[in-house]
């Protein structure tokens, strides 16, 4: 549970979400798969609007098997003197969905690192 997203600029610096195994959507991504979702989830958390949707779709992908998603945050919250947002994201394959609920706590330094995480 070790996420840690970097905002200056929209840059995800991934290091491992805990609960994505093989067995998840997101733990199935090849690496720039991976990037692109951190960029979105990276862009919810930095805009000021509460439930704002953001879509994602795999780089390069097509047709009725290709992976999307979408992510948004809920409005920011002081937790431990940071400020932490709920983030809800989505990802789907065909018929398989998942559905994931994160709490990101912004650092001094202006990171954003996953708090908890929660499989709706």
């Amino acid at each position: 549970m070790a996420l840690i997203l970097c905002g200056t600029p929209v840059l995800a610096c991934a290091q491992g979400y805990g609960a994505f195994s093989n067995d998840t959507l997101y733990g199935t991504l090849k690496r720039n798969e991976r990037d692109s979702f951190d960029q979105t989830v990276v862009q919810a958390l930095q805009d000021p609007q509460a439930g704002k949707r953001f879509p994602w779709k795999a780089p390069g992908a097509a047709g009725p098997g290709a992976l999307t998603g979408e992510v948004n945050a809920d409005a920011a919250r002081d937790q431990n003197g940071m400020p932490c947002r709920p983030l809800h994201a989505t990802l789907r394959r065909g018929t398989t969905e998942e559905a994931w609920t994160f709490l990101f706590c912004r650092r001094a330094d202006g990171q954003w690192k996953v708090a908890s995480q929660t499989r709706n």
